[in-house]
């Protein structure tokens, strides 16, 4: 596994959290990518938090991914946070 810098994105702890967690529907190590964006970024599955967004309103489950180095942001950060609404499985590519 490659050297992992200790800096993770914000995030919030929310202020009430509720008897019941949603159910994951992505698990770790998962390879996943942004959906609806034209260039994505793309990794796999390091964690799972119920927390509150520091950068935006929203409460519930947030993935927390190790960008592939390939991906177009891992020059500016290594991590990033993922609703997920916002990500999708990255299937694998065809064979030649």
């Amino acid at each position: 596994m490659p050297d992992i810098p200790s800096h993770l994105p914000p995030f919030a702890l929310p202020d009430v959290v509720p008897e019941h967690l949603p159910r994951q529907q992505f698990q770790l190590g998962e390879q996943v990518r942004w959906r609806q964006i034209s260039n994505p970024d793309f990794g796999h599955i390091l964690g799972v938090v119920y927390t509150h967004s520091a950068s935006c309103s929203v409460t519930g489950l947030h993935y927390l991914i190790l960008l592939d180095q390939q991906s177009p942001s891992h020059s500016i950060t290594h991590y990033d946070f993922a609703f997920e609404e916002d990500i999708e499985p990255l299937n694998p590519p065809p064979l030649a």
